[in-house]
């Protein structure tokens, strides 16, 4: 069997079909299968019918050079059974039987070529089978043994074909949306210059983050050390709750915060837009095979349709409820932060300030911060975090190797 192969393609608008409407996403929709014409080349016969493969005027068999096409006129479309006559398989649409030898187009079925007398193996695709000598043909009776013949098509069950489904495009990502952006011409220059910025000062904060090693002498020393201390006070306070061990002076309600509570309805009228998507018919698509039939479909394109529209409806009504609850205001005994204990200074051995704790005092948290600044022969400073305890080895002038980044000192390696 040959394979399907498209000789033609057109297209028209169908004024009986503007304006018509389907479901949103219709792209293609089957309205059938019509007779090609085609037109003899030795005698100039034109709007022969496609099922005929020769020329009546001149009686030349149709060949290659002879394409179908669309009828000047349109006809009326094929029926399943009108199809399977004309060996036609309206879903796969195979060519038509070529003779091998002289390469006319001939009806299939055709055992032997009537233009060159050749013998033909292939039968072409045919629509019923014999199975008393096995002769493939069109007819209801074998040609050759007169016996009954079987349906072997299947395809002409179903004539409709489905309609096309649109296909579904990926979706565009925002960095797929954000590269086309900045191709584009007015902004490729400006684009190029930011990256260029951004990657000089990556590089440049990327080699300041790189620890490098120098010597360097200590140019200053300083440490802070703190003591807090508390105060057990009885101090008055107001709340929303009354703490366990709380003297109570006083209580009242007081609204702690409202609720929405619906109250009833009331209607709200205006104008709403509202749209549609529709698929719109555009136009009929004809195709013609080299089987002697064109397929027809029409061809619809999306449209999105919106209307203003006065709309009523009931919208609840709310109202704010204030919701109560106590409000509490006590006395209670408490541990509270005073001015603390602070001693400070600039040398290499840091001590504890000295505190005198009064009547209901406490010492609290202790907290100390000691720190060596270091100066390369650059005349760049670092400072280093130094546990207090390790202050003491610290000494004005003394010259180090430290290990440093960009800000501060990060290793102390040792002494010269």
């Amino acid at each position: 069997m040959t394979k399907k192969r498209v000789v033609s393609s057109s297209s028209y608008v169908d004024p009986k079909k503007a304006g018509d409407r389907k479901t949103a996403g219709t792209g293609k929709v089957y309205r059938g299968t019509i007779e090609a014409q085609w037109t003899c080349n030795s005698c100039g016969r034109t709007g022969i019918p496609g099922r005929q493969k020769r020329c009546p005027s001149c009686g030349n068999p149709k060949d290659a050079s002879e394409a179908y096409e669309a009828p000047a006129e349109h006809g009326k479309y094929l029926s399943s059974e009108e199809l399977k006559a004309m060996g036609v398989d309206p879903t796969l649409h195979l060519s038509d039987e070529e003779c091998e030898f002289c390469g006319a187009k001939l009806k299939p079925g055709t055992q032997k070529c009537p233009n060159c007398g050749a013998a033909l193996g292939d039968a072409g695709y045919t629509t019923r089978h014999c199975p008393a000598c096995g002769r493939d043909s069109n007819e209801e009776k074998c040609p050759n043994c007169g016996a009954p013949t079987e349906e072997k098509l299947v395809a002409h069950r179903q004539v409709e074909v489905e309609p096309t489904k649109p296909q579904a495009q990926p979706p565009i990502s925002f960095f797929d949306k954000l590269l086309a952006f900045l191709k584009q011409p007015k902004y490729l220059i400006p684009t190029l210059i930011i990256l260029a910025l951004m990657c000089v000062g990556g590089c440049l904060a990327l080699y300041a983050s790189i620890p490098r090693n120098d010597a360097a002498t200590i140019t200053d020393i300083g440490w802070e050390r703190t003591i807090s201390i508390q105060e057990h006070q009885y101090n008055q306070h107001e709340n929303w709750d009354l703490p366990s061990g709380a003297d109570l002076d006083s209580r009242e309600e007081r609204i702690h915060h409202y609720d929405k509570v619906q109250i009833g309805t009331e209607e709200e009228c205006g104008y709403e837009e509202k749209c549609e998507t529709h698929s719109v018919y555009d136009h009929t698509e004809t195709t013609c095979y080299d089987d002697g039939t064109c397929d027809e479909h029409d061809v619809y394109r999306d449209e999105r349709e919106c209307t203003d529209e006065y709309v009523c409806r009931d919208v609840a009504v709310y109202e704010d409820v204030p919701v109560y609850q106590t409000w509490y205001t006590y006395h209670i005994w408490e541990w509270v932060d005073i001015e603390p204990g602070v001693a400070s200074g600039n040398d290499n051995e840091p001590v504890w300030p000295e505190v005198n704790l009064g009547k209901d005092q406490r010492e609290g948290e202790r907290k100390e911060q000691c720190t060596v600044i270091f100066t390369t022969q650059k005349d760049k400073s670092y400072p280093y975090d130094a546990p207090c305890l390790e202050l003491g080895k610290y000494e004005r002038g003394a010259r180090w190797n430290i290990k440093h980044n960009a800000s501060r000192v990060v290793e102390v390696l040792s002494q010269e």
